[in-house]
């Protein structure tokens, strides 16, 4: 008796790891070598708008709604810091008046927000993500499909997100 609950607890465990849930990862794994290299690929991306001005940067993962965002960590954002781009942390941005702008809180200048919306694994070496990135009113979504290929993960597939 005992063998065959212990039989069907692990039946059932092994039924909630099921890998064909569509679901992402959970936000906190979204800091890894995969969501790294999404969003170094929307860094190349990005548009050149309001050439010359100064521009902060800002990370933040999953969806982004009335309830807020959540930034990713410092430790995260340091992964970039040879772009040599100002990174702020999402915490500091600003929404100013009258048309709502997103600033970097310090400068007050419009900052770029990166969203890494989703990530998901789709087998050991393959990756779908969800970027996007929003300066002003502008913004723009894309999916991704990131392979790792002798420990380097990069993107090997882009198209426009509906």
């Amino acid at each position: 008796m005992t063998r065959r609950l212990l039989l069907i607890s692990l039946c059932l465990g092994l039924a909630a790891c099921d890998s064909s849930d569509t679901a992402a990862l959970p936000l906190n794994l979204y800091e890894c070598d995969a969501g790294e290299a999404a969003l170094r690929h929307l860094i190349t991306k990005l548009p050149d708008l309001n050439p010359g001005v100064a521009k902060s940067y800002a990370i933040v993962l999953g969806e982004i709604n009335r309830d807020g965002m959540t930034p990713a960590t410092d430790v995260f954002t340091k992964r970039f810091a040879d772009l040599k781009l100002k990174f702020i942390n999402a915490q500091n941005l600003k929404d100013t008046d009258p048309d709502h702008t997103i600033v970097d809180a310090e400068t007050r200048l419009a900052a770029f927000i990166l969203q890494l919306r989703k990530l998901q694994q789709t087998s050991a070496t393959t990756w779908d993500a969800e970027v996007g990135w929003s300066y002003k009113k502008e913004f723009e979504r894309m999916k991704l499909r990131i392979e790792v290929k002798d420990g380097k993960a990069s993107v090997v597939d882009q198209a426009p997100a509906r």
